[in-house]
């Protein structure tokens, strides 16, 4: 198992986890401390080298890992970006109802709807609600004296349906 921010490799025969994972802040205090502590001799210098080689495998696997990250983070946002937002998503008897708009390319009133989908006008008006809601569809005026009002397929409304719904 990888635990993040730790380097499993070996070299000069010592694995890292033999050595210990220390954190880069921490290899490089030991490197400050022997550097400080210590004469220049070949006792100082190989721990020197081997503190330092730690160091350099510390930073290759954070700039891979970092590499990786930003590679799945511009992922997520491409997917993010050419996801249908919330708002848009519609019930299948919505869809059908805007569909039925598109192919129709004429007005509908409450009761059309309602009578061609079988349902109650209370229901068929929730449905109106919400593709009004989002702009699909708009009310073409109210009739002449009272009558009901009449409904008609926006830009948008079509462009949903090209570019959504298979088949139209």
């Amino acid at each position: 198992m990888k635990i993040p921010g730790q380097v499993f490799s070996s070299w000069g025969g010592i694995s890292l986890l033999e050595f210990g994972c220390m954190s880069v802040i921490d290899t490089i205090k030991d490197v400050v401390r022997i550097v400080t502590t210590g004469s220049h001799a070949k006792d100082v210098i190989d721990p020197l080298q081997t503190k330092l080689s730690l160091l350099a495998e510390q930073v290759a696997a954070l700039e891979k890992e970092n590499r990786n990250l930003k590679t799945e983070n511009n992922n997520l946002k491409t997917q993010l970006q050419n996801a249908r937002p919330k708002s848009e998503e519609l019930s299948q008897k919505t869809e059908e109802i805007l569909k039925a708009f598109f192919n129709r390319a004429d007005e509908f009133s409450l009761q059309d709807i309602a009578r061609l989908f079988c349902m109650q006008q209370s229901v068929a008006d929730y449905h109106l609600d919400v593709l009004r809601k989002l702009k699909f569809i708009k009310s073409s005026g109210i009739g002449f004296m009272g009558s009901t009002p009449m409904y008609i397929m926006t830009p948008a409304g079509r462009e949903y349906v090209v570019k959504n719904l298979p088949g139209s």
